[in-house]
């Protein structure tokens, strides 16, 4: 950080940005899935509403995808505490 601010404004400053960061990663995260989900799960689209086979199987793959992030997160954590 610049030396224009105190130590407290520069903390702020980086707290600020950790937050906005691991905002926009979940952004990202939730666009990746969505997109992802909605590839493997949707055929078509000429309804405006998604058949009982299609809502399963995106609650399957979204299901799946956080289960995923959950144990790689849990696995990174693990990692790092040795």
């Amino acid at each position: 950080m610049s030396s224009k601010f105190d130590e407290a404004t520069q903390r702020e400053l980086q707290v600020f940005v950790e937050q906005e960061t691991a905002k926009a990663q979940m952004q990202n995260t939730i666009h990746e899935f969505t997109n992802r989900c909605w590839e493997s799960c949707i055929f078509s689209a000429k309804s405006n509403q998604l058949d009982a086979k299609e809502t399963q199987c995106l609650q399957n793959c979204v299901g799946r995808f956080i289960d995923t992030s959950v144990f790689i997160v849990k696995r990174l954590q693990t990692n790092n505490n040795f």
